[in-house]
């Protein structure tokens, strides 16, 4: 049965997820089509009600994850959690709101370390930070993360959120601390927002980061910031490999319904969307 599915949000142009996508369906054998649409803040519900009526589901990208979130019918637990959903499916004659960041997030944490996290550090405030320590409480409940953020507001409401998920969170102004001491860097931040402290730290031979590290943005890549991390032959995981996970769990819902339901010939699956999200 041919289905429209499509990532939604703004900036889109450097978007990977059409190309992964369609791997994917490839190797499932579904005659699914996948595109991109340059939507923004605030125009989702118009979009979807127009433009986008025929299609079945959505991937949803900044600045639209609140949006999506207000936009469903239902939501599953992770986005009532969060407050944020990157996943909405039309099941019937409802829109179903889905997050599966937190799913990708641990699984490519996972896929590089099974050691638990004493203490996190999470760049930015954000949606995808929200997830971020949704992600970390599962990984390591009750262990330390320092937020480093500077929407103050914004921080303020991470924290809260991560001390109700049972972790011991606090706020920093010290950056270079914060990445030198933690056990796990999760960078929420926009492309190239790390690149002048990561050109100011290389000359630092001093600087040594024991933890792994998760840069969400993957273009380019690598990040001057996931350099810096190998050059001190430390841990690196790519948001490359956040995307493909997160992908899976949304492949799941458009195919099952069900973010925790495997797909058939999962692994093929996965090995399509990695050299497919490389390409």
């Amino acid at each position: 049965m041919s289905k429209s599915f499509a990532v939604l949000g703004s900036p889109i142009d450097h978007s990977k997820s059409p190309q992964i996508h369609e791997a994917a369906y490839r190797v499932l054998n579904e005659e699914w089509s996948y595109g991109r649409f340059e939507i923004p803040k605030g125009g989702l519900k118009r979009f979807i009600e127009n433009e986008g009526s025929s299609f079945s589901g959505f991937s949803v990208t900044m600045p639209l994850k609140e949006n999506a979130k207000s936009f469903a019918d239902e939501l599953d637990l992770l986005c009532i959690e969060t407050g944020a959903a990157n996943t909405l499916c039309k099941i019937g004659d409802k829109w179903f709101g889905f997050n599966t960041d937190v799913f990708g997030i641990i699984q490519s944490v996972r896929a590089k370390t099974n050691l638990e996290f004493k203490r996190s550090t999470i760049l930015g405030s954000g949606a995808t930070a929200t997830s971020a320590m949704a992600a970390i409480a599962r990984l390591s409940p009750g262990s330390e993360v320092v937020v480093v953020a500077r929407n103050k507001e914004a921080s303020k409401a991470l924290v809260d959120f991560g001390s109700k998920s049972g972790l011991v969170v606090r706020r920093s102004r010290f950056v270079k601390r914060a990445l030198s001491n933690a056990d796990l860097v999760i960078s929420t931040l926009p492309a190239n927002s790390l690149d002048q402290l990561a050109e100011k730290l290389m000359v630092r031979t001093s600087f040594r980061p024991k933890g792994l590290l998760l840069d969400v943005a993957y273009d380019p890549w690598p990040s001057k910031i996931a350099a810096l991390w190998t050059s001190r032959d430390a841990a690196v995981t790519s948001g490359k490999e956040m995307l493909v996970w997160q992908a899976i769990a949304q492949i799941r819902i458009f195919k099952n319904g069900n973010p925790a339901e495997p797909l058939m010939n999962e692994v093929a699956v996965l090995e399509a969307m990695r050299i497919a999200v490389d390409e």
